[in-house]
């Protein structure tokens, strides 16, 4: 049996290629299982051992790995050349090798629906501590809730984002009057890289926050990242708003994806409207 291990690096392993955001990890894991899912021969395991996740996630033993320091860190990054990293699967399927360690995230951001197997699949990273379920459950409630979550790096305050000149404190309102707030059937739970601007729009509309600083899994904080992973997993509809990049979240889109939320995209420059339902029909505009 042939093992592939996607691995997520401690915060001292990762190089020059520094640490991904979680959701692009996801993604990565996800379409390696849809190449290699079906596979007799080939299991593909996950490994966060090196990293804080291992403590935040509830980790079946038959889907993680538990490699060296020494495997993690000398696993090959694919984040930006992904035919090489198609490539290398060939080459190891070929090969006489029994394991091959890669962290990437191979697969398409704008894709409204993944099969039925790869759903089942990534839903088990989305397993996590008593701690962390409690926290989340906590902090929601009994209700049905959406959730809102921005992508903006550091770039709510200032006079650029996306290399538009436009200005993104504006538009994010805009936006959130405009479509979120006429949309919205339930209350809503704010999140967002960028702490200052979850705990300003909290105190401007009344959404739900948690009071920690969570970076989607690029810069750390593990257990403020699981948390919202947790709520995103059982929100009612899921708003996303990225004026840092012009794609569709891993951390956001591929959650709602994964557990059949209905989701609303906003991305920069143009910030149009794209509705996906829970069957994974793309209504633009």
């Amino acid at each position: 049996m042939k093992k592939i291990i996607q691995v997520y690096k401690g915060d001292r392993q990762w190089g020059s290629d520094g640490p991904p955001g979680f959701g692009d990890f996801v993604r990565g894991a996800g379409h390696l299982y849809e190449l290699v899912g079906s596979l007799d021969d080939v299991r593909l395991m996950i490994d966060v051992g090196q990293s804080e996740y291992k403590n935040v996630i509830a980790q079946d033993p038959l889907m993680f790995n538990a490699g060296s320091a020494e495997q993690i860190t000398n696993a090959t990054t694919y984040y930006r050349d992904h035919n090489a990293l198609l490539q290398k699967l060939q080459e190891f399927l070929q090969s006489n090798e029994a394991e091959l360690y890669i962290s990437t995230n191979y697969g398409a951001w704008n894709r409204p629906a993944l099969p039925e197997f790869v759903r089942g699949y990534l839903q088990k990273m989305y397993c996590f501590v008593p701690e962390i379920e409690k926290t989340s459950a906590d902090l929601v409630g009994e209700e049905n809730y959406a959730v809102l979550s921005l992508r903006c790096g550091d770039n709510f305050f200032s006079n650029q984002m996306g290399g538009a000149s436009i200005n993104p404190a504006g538009k994010v309102i805009e936006l959130i009057e405009q479509h979120i707030l006429p949309h919205a059937t339930y209350p809503i739970f704010v999140m967002s890289d960028f702490y200052e601007l979850k705990c300003y729009l909290s105190k401007r509309y009344g959404f739900r926050v948690a009071p920690t600083r969570s970076q989607h899994g690029a810069f750390g904080g593990a257990s403020a990242v699981a948390t919202d992973l947790c709520i995103l997993k059982r929100s009612q509809f899921n708003y996303h708003i990225n004026v840092w990049a012009n794609w569709w979240s891993g951390f956001s889109h591929y959650t709602s994806i994964i557990f059949n939320i209905p989701s609303m995209n906003f991305r920069v420059n143009q910030f149009v409207k794209e509705e996906i339902s829970a069957a994974g029909i793309l209504t633009v505009g």
